[in-house]
């Protein structure tokens, strides 16, 4: 008996939509694998969390969330305590980020967080624990307030074109089936001159059989960005590299990461819908598309320094002098913080300020912890 192939329902179109118009553009591939409304993987909200394939800082310890409300109440400073104050989030995920923004701004200033008006946004439902606006979808609208914009680890999952130096002539890769009914790559032509005057903006030449991305999402992503908002911040956080590291002889098969079942992979071509597929951000291209966009680059740090410069070690410390906590509880918290600023993972992620029509916030926040208040500790939402 011959057993037919079990595809995932994502799988199914994908396959479908290539039967009947030829190859696709790997951007195309990974935005239905990720994106698509009903089966995409980022539809699926096992993907967020200790049970899922991934996790992030905001799901790592409170802490994060709650310097991130430290930076948001310095940046609302330097608006001059507008009320209200729109703090949007964007790529919210399982919400955890507001969840634990929203509990520590009820802690470091009244006034604050009366003025706070918190929005997050995803393609996935809103869940039933998160108690502020929820926007489910793309906004479509834009703000009328100063606001800030917070998004943690979202450009990397943008879906990215895929390139190949073949013969010596840049081609992108498209993805077909053969004869087998398996997918495959096809090196096809460009099907935008962009992807080369990138390459040309900072010099780039790929080496023979060279494979790399390029997030071309990026340009209509700031404009977008830039046109929500009357003034206020950009914060963003992600992981990538320059552009001379990105595209260096060093990564010949690109930055691409699949991740499926607590494990990691460089295959795009299976666990269709079921993984997530990601794709280092060039930080280079970045800064560049932003300034054009209208934004001025005002702070820019490593992940590490920047959480240092708003309190960490402050309220780390305060988790080992604490004498209620029993010794498994403290390890396990401190555990979890050092993730945060380890500097051979999150720690060394980069984190850029963007400014519209609004000035340098300052960048350090001394916040006292009152000897009442109990400390800022793991829950059951975040990692084990």
């Amino acid at each position: 008996m011959i057993h037919k192939p079990q595809y995932s329902l994502v799988e199914t179109e994908i396959r479908e939509i290539i039967k009947q118009n030829g190859p696709i553009s790997f951007a195309h591939f990974m935005e239905l694998a990720l994106y698509h409304p009903q089966c995409g993987y980022y539809i699926n909200k096992a993907g967020f969390g200790p049970n899922g394939d991934f996790f992030t800082a905001p799901m790592t310890h409170p802490i994060f969330g709650s310097l991130i409300a430290n930076q948001a109440m310095l940046m609302w400073l330097q608006l001059g305590k507008v009320s209200p104050i729109n703090v949007i989030e964007l790529g919210a995920g399982n919400g955890q980020l507001g969840i634990d923004f929203e509990r520590h701004s009820e802690r470091i200033d009244n006034q604050f967080c009366n003025a706070l008006h918190y929005t997050a946004n995803d393609l996935s439902p809103k869940p039933s624990d998160f108690l502020r606006d929820w926007i489910q979808g793309e906004i479509s609208f834009t703000f009328e307030n100063p606001s800030i914009i917070i998004a943690n680890e979202l450009l990397d999952a943008m879906p990215a074109h895929r390139v190949v130096m073949h013969n010596g002539e840049l081609k992108e890769i498209f993805i077909g089936l053969n004869e087998a009914g398996d997918f495959q790559e096809y090196f096809l032509g460009l099907t935008t001159s962009e992807i080369k005057d990138r390459f040309d903006t900072f010099g780039i030449e790929l080496a023979e059989g060279h494979k790399t991305e390029m997030n071309l999402g990026m340009t209509k992503w700031f404009k977008y960005i830039y046109d929500m908002i009357p003034s206020g911040y950009l914060l963003l956080i992600d992981y990538g590299y320059e552009a001379h590291e990105y595209y260096n002889e060093s990564r010949m098969q690109g930055t691409l990461r699949c991740y499926y079942a607590h494990t990691l992979n460089m295959n795009p071509y299976i666990h269709v819908g079921k993984q997530d597929i990601s794709i280092h951000v060039d930080f280079s291209t970045l800064r560049n598309i932003a300034h054009h966009a209208g934004f001025k680059l005002v702070k820019e740090k490593s992940q590490s320094q920047f959480l240092k410069d708003l309190g960490f070690e402050q309220y780390r410390d305060s988790i080992v002098r604490d004498r209620d906590l029993s010794l498994q509880v403290k390890n396990t918290n401190l555990r979890l913080l050092d993730l945060l600023i380890d500097d051979r993972g999150m720690g060394a992620f980069k984190v850029f300020i963007f400014a519209k029509n609004a000035p340098e916030p300052s960048g350090i926040v001394a916040q006292k912890k009152d000897s009442d208040s109990p400390s800022i500790l793991a829950t059951t939402r975040h990692m084990p």
